[in-house]
């Protein structure tokens, strides 16, 4: 399970804001403080009261693992010395995001007294040398923690604000084209109250989305539109990838005109990547640009396609190979809408968050290891963690790297053999997210092969990508015609294919030039048998 871990020392309110964060997330609350110390002998209490915790750390990291294995998601309370031990460190980084709670230190050294002078019959004369000792000591512990707030002068209620806050909501910092991607259930709803809130007033909003999307979700924006007296349409297109091209775009163009939209008009996209990047390549387009929206509802949108302004349609010859950048004004995503997505659907999105893992977080990579149950359950505290997690390491990639010309450039992590493989079969047999799997495995090989990758992590990949259900195999093909297909990517430079290699799980690199042999041999390892 995916729990929600609060650490601080006496007088930041752990427990307090604990119990109230849990009943706005409507789970259990756990005392992990409460717990340890039931389990620890009276001799241990005493000297855990004089300030000494080396010899209970042992028991902390027996009581926390039980605690963690619970099978209902909870919101755990846990005191400052809790993660003060390697192992209880490991154990948290894998559990869930970690919130911790500081303040400034005359509150916490007037806290550490009188909770010293509540565990002990030692008079509380203890030498503020000790406490502040005591208190360097809980600042330097080894757990990085997700969020920080300081609890200084706040009360408990808007301490559990502020993390709700940063659990629902991701900054995508680009100067004058920042924007937010809230991640909570039911925020379709806001669009209309988010719209009418802008300085600039909109004249129409013109909601592009698929027969099958729009019947799930559609009524909810046009409510929450007409509650706010905005002008609004619905274009409809076909569903499916070979619909993301020039024409399907010609067509929205005609409709767009008959509408009479104008550049104050928004174009809200509703449904899947196909229609965040169709949709997008007209909004950026249309009168050479108006307002975009991005309504994701499935997950491999809400993680990535959604994400960082790229927008296009395809070609004949190449997948993406027309298109602009236009960052959204805003993306909402509901992680109650991936329930009605079909079982493959949700695959593809998990294989976009296998890449954030190999390429910049082996930490979310092992919680994928330890969650797949979990995931396929579609636990909510789960999904919402990959989810926010997944948004935060594509959002500082984004904003290091706006428009591809470095850091960026990672992110096509298995996106050279996927598009070959997508353009190959015509993008009838896999969908986008599958097509990642199998090239992040070629990837994988190409880098074992040139001494940049163990084999172990080669491994890991293969066997979490299986676990996941996804494919881990080319199909069969000649893979003199794959190679060619790459040769004319959009990400080729002066003839050169580039491939992002992962050196470790959790890091890769751009590598400008892959011999044919070892890209031939690494193909030919990856085909099914």
């Amino acid at each position: 399970m995916t729990h929600l871990i609060l650490a601080g020392v006496s007088g930041t309110g752990a427990r307090t804001v604990g119990r109230l964060l849990a009943e706005r997330l409507c789970c259990p609350f756990i005392d992990g403080e409460a717990e340890v110390e039931a389990a620890l002998p009276k001799a241990l209490v005493r000297q855990r009261a004089a300030g000494d915790d080396s010899a209970i750390h042992e028991i902390e990291a027996r009581v926390l693992k039980s605690l963690l294995r619970q099978s209902e998601s909870a919101v755990l309370a846990l005191g400052g010395s809790a993660l003060a031990a390697p192992e209880t460190c490991e154990m948290v980084k894998h559990a869930g995001p970690l919130i911790r709670l500081t303040a400034e230190q005359p509150v916490l050294s007037h806290a550490l007294a009188v909770s010293a002078g509540q565990r002990s019959s030692v008079k509380v004369a203890e030498p503020l040398a000790n406490i502040r000792e005591l208190l360097e000591r809980h600042s330097s512990e080894q757990a990085q923690a997700d969020c920080e707030v300081d609890t200084t002068d706040m009360e408990p209620v808007a301490v559990v604000e502020e993390v709700l806050q940063w659990l629902q909501r991701v900054r995508v910092e680009l100067a004058e084209r920042s924007y937010d991607l809230h991640i909570e259930e039911g925020c379709h709803a806001w669009l209309g109250p988010l719209l009418a809130a802008w300085p600039d007033p909109v004249s129409a909003a013109i909601i592009i989305s698929n027969r099958q999307v729009d019947r799930h979700y559609g009524d909810t924006l046009r409510e929450s539109l007409q509650r706010a007296n905005i002008p609004h349409h619905t274009l409809l297109v076909p569903a499916g990838e070979r619909y993301k091209s020039l024409q399907a775009a010609t067509r929205l163009y005609g409709d767009l005109i008959q509408r009479k939209a104008d550049r104050k008009s928004v174009i809200v996209a509703l449904g899947g990547g196909v229609i965040g990047d169709l949709a997008g390549f007209v909004a950026a387009t249309y009168m050479r640009g108006v307002r975009f929206v991005q309504v994701p509802t499935t997950l491999l949108a809400q993680v990535d396609s959604s994400i960082g302004g790229k927008v296009g349609v395809n070609h004949p010859l190449g997948k993406n190979m027309v298109g602009a950048f236009l960052q959204p004004q805003v993306v909402l995503m509901d992680p109650l809408a991936l329930r009605t997505l079909p079982p493959r659907e949700l695959r593809s999105g998990l294989s976009e968050i296998v890449k954030y893992g190999m390429i910049a977080d082996a930490d979310l990579f092992a919680f994928l290891e330890n969650h797949v149950d979990a995931i396929f359950r579609q636990d909510a505290q789960t999904i919402k963690h990959l989810i926010r997690r997944s948004c935060q390491l594509k959002a500082h990639i984004v904003e290091q790297d706006e428009t591809e010309a470095g850091l960026r450039a990672i992110l096509n992590f298995g996106h050279t053999t996927a598009h070959a493989v997508e353009t190959y079969t015509s993008y009838e047999r896999y969908t986008h997210g599958e097509a990642v799997a199998i090239g992040m495995v070629v990837a994988a090989r190409i880098a074992h092969a040139m001494g940049l990758l163990r084999a172990e992590p080669v491994h890991r990949l293969t066997r979490l990508l299986e676990r996941l259900e996804l494919p881990a195999h080319l199909p069969k093909a000649d893979p003199g015609v794959l190679m060619s297909l790459m040769d004319s990517d959009k990400k080729s430079v002066a003839g050169k294919v580039r491939f992002v290699l992962p050196t470790d799980i959790g890091h890769a690199e751009v590598v400008e030039e892959v011999s044919r042999d070892i890209l031939r041999r690494a193909m030919k390892e990856s085909l099914e048998l």
